[in-house]
């Protein structure tokens, strides 16, 4: 009888533990909008209004910040704290890695259009040769499937 007590207050203990991540699960497999790795997370400034060398400076810097935090949360699925993972299915923690990707692929293209912006501005607005000519900084793409968590 002990045992079978036992054995029931470890599967209801188990399944309130899961039950305190529901809301985090459903985040990261339904709702997940890369806010924690976006461009405008760190206040960069619209492109648009970069107007001088030195604007133009800043903005890069906050861009370089942006950029390595981008790289860290890679690959994708890394950034879900352990214990939200943990009360992941299987199922569930691959539908929340293909969101990820999905918003990964999307921030990145837009911080990509927002530093071309950037890059080719200059002073007033006008286009030099070299600014035209510079290429946005890169940021990675996940090329491969996101690594499986035990």
């Amino acid at each position: 009888m002990r045992a079978l007590i036992a054995t029931g207050l470890f599967a209801a203990s188990a399944a309130a533990q899961t039950g305190d991540h529901r809301a985090d699960v459903a985040y990261y497999t339904q709702r997940y909008d890369g806010a924690d790795i976006a461009l405008s997370h760190f206040h960069c400034g619209a492109a648009s209004a970069v107007r001088t060398a030195d604007e133009r400076s800043a903005w890069l810097a906050c861009y370089g910040r942006f950029t390595a935090n981008y790289q860290a949360a890679l690959p994708v699925g890394r950034s879900i704290p352990a214990e939200v993972a943990d009360a992941m299915s299987d199922a569930e923690l691959a539908q929340a890695q293909k969101r990820m990707s999905e918003v990964f692929v999307q921030i990145a293209q837009e911080a990509r259009l927002q530093a071309g912006l950037v890059l080719q501005a200059q002073g007033n607005g006008a286009l030099s040769a070299r600014s035209a000519s510079d290429r946005p900084p890169s940021l990675p793409v996940q090329t491969h499937p996101p690594e499986d968590r035990p």
